[in-house]
């Protein structure tokens, strides 16, 4: 069979990817509103709550994060998650280290509910740097040092750690400034290593030759090239922060743009930020393709199977993938095949890591499967479920191909079998 790949108009709400909002506190959610941004997006960074300064965090703002990572739960959504104190700076160190005490366990609880975990606390907006700064701040290695390794060793290995700075990533790694960025991740991440765990987030993508300040101004070419290589394998986004790039505005206008894109491997960025270029790109007739295209977009291009199969035994499924999106899906999920018949499904898993299907690429893969099912008739199916217990029975976090199939609580409806 070889479903019609969708239109990239046609709405398609995956986990992990696209566009997100900001209109979120985390210490005093709104239900009504989170609920209205689970109709337009599946991610959302809770930009509306600052860390207190002065104080610890009082019992009842942390059940207000408790309470907002259950609404999350319920709204079928993820976070992109960063802690900040305010835009003129961060807190005393003591009172750093108290919130992260609070927050940190709170987080692991819910490392289910976050794609990604946003190195934030120190300096202004949490982007851990001190320009211009009017209240205490630090952006000093020392405090930039001890942040990552509280979070690398509290938070679930899993979790995804992204720092706003690539030569942030490199010293930490090196134990010390590095004369050149190191050699970049070219593989899925398989284990806890900092390499492995630590991603890049850009909060001035394509603003400048440096972006701001985000890539040194010795060779920023190379350190931005360094980062483009990390993000084919690990999350990666932000938002853009002025109308153009002042240095080469061309890039950040079509075609360029769709080729930066590409390069670039983002996952995720501000829906709402910054406003002028997005009204360029929608302007430009881009935005579309670009909400389209954040992250991976899989299409099922071909499926094949015996028309009949022993029911006590080896099946071979054949399946043509291919990836346009501009990244691969980053994140490990099981992959299985749904046998069905009179309601009920049993899955059996596939020796398919979807993570190895890079932007652009075309996969023909043929995979055996052993059944164990009664003769008949049955349907079948696939099914991309979240690896986390807790959401693998949720349809909305599943993974949903580009394709023009039936979809129904999760499972992309292939065609029946015969079973002997």
């Amino acid at each position: 069979m070889r479903p019609d790949p969708l239109p990239l108009a046609a709405p398609l709400p995956n986990p992990e990817r696209g566009f997100y909002r900001t209109d979120l506190n985390p210490f005093d959610p709104d239900p009504e509103a989170l609920a209205a941004m689970s109709s337009e997006v599946r991610l959302v960074y809770p930009y509306q709550g600052w860390l207190p300064r002065d104080r610890p965090l009082r019992q009842e703002e942390l059940a207000g994060l408790r309470r907002t990572f259950r609404l999350v739960r319920e709204n079928g959504l993820k976070l992109v998650l960063r802690f900040r104190y305010g835009e003129d700076g961060d807190a005393d160190w003591g009172v750093i280290e108290t919130h992260l005490d609070q927050l940190l366990p709170i987080v692991r609880e819910n490392a289910d509910l976050v794609y990604v975990f946003q190195a934030g606390f120190l300096g202004r907006w949490g982007e851990g740097h001190c320009w211009r700064a009017t209240a205490v701040c630090h952006d000093d290695w020392n405090s930039k040092r001890r942040l990552l390794d509280r979070l690398l060793s509290e938070l679930p290995a899993e979790l995804p750690i992204a720092v706003r700075y690539p030569l942030d990533k490199a010293r930490y790694l090196a134990g010390r400034p590095p004369p050149a960025p190191p050699v970049p991740l070219d593989h899925p991440p398989s284990g806890a290593a900092g390499a492995e765990r630590l991603a890049h987030f850009n909060d001035c993508f394509l603003s400048s030759a440096t972006d701001v300040g985000t890539y040194p101004e010795e060779n920023p070419g190379t350190w931005r090239a360094y980062v483009y290589a990390e993000n084919d394998f690990l999350p990666f986004g932000g938002e853009t922060c002025a109308p153009t790039d002042r240095d080469d505005p061309g890039r950040t206008r079509p075609p360029r743009v769709l080729e930066e894109l590409a390069a670039a491997h983002p996952d995720y960025l501000n829906a709402e930020y910054h406003p002028e270029m997005l009204r360029a790109w929608r302007e430009a007739g881009v935005l579309e393709e670009v909400a389209a295209r954040l992250g991976y977009r899989l299409e099922l291009l071909e499926a094949r199977w015996p028309a009949a199969v022993p029911a006590r035994g080896g099946a071979v499924l054949e399946l043509v993938l291919r990836n346009r999106g501009f990244a691969r899906p980053k994140r490990r999920r099981p992959a299985y095949l749904v046998v069905s018949r009179g309601g009920r499904g049993r899955p059996y898993p596939l020796a398919l890591d979807l993570r190895r299907l890079a932007p652009g690429e075309v996969v023909r893969t043929r995979i055996a499967v052993e059944l164990d099912e009664a003769p008949g008739r049955a349907e079948l199916g696939l099914w991309f479920p979240d690896p986390s217990r807790r959401l693998r029975s949720d349809p909305r976090y599943a993974l949903r191909l580009a394709s023009d199939l039936p979809f129904r609580e999760g499972v992309h409806r292939l065609g029946e079998i015969e079973l002997r």
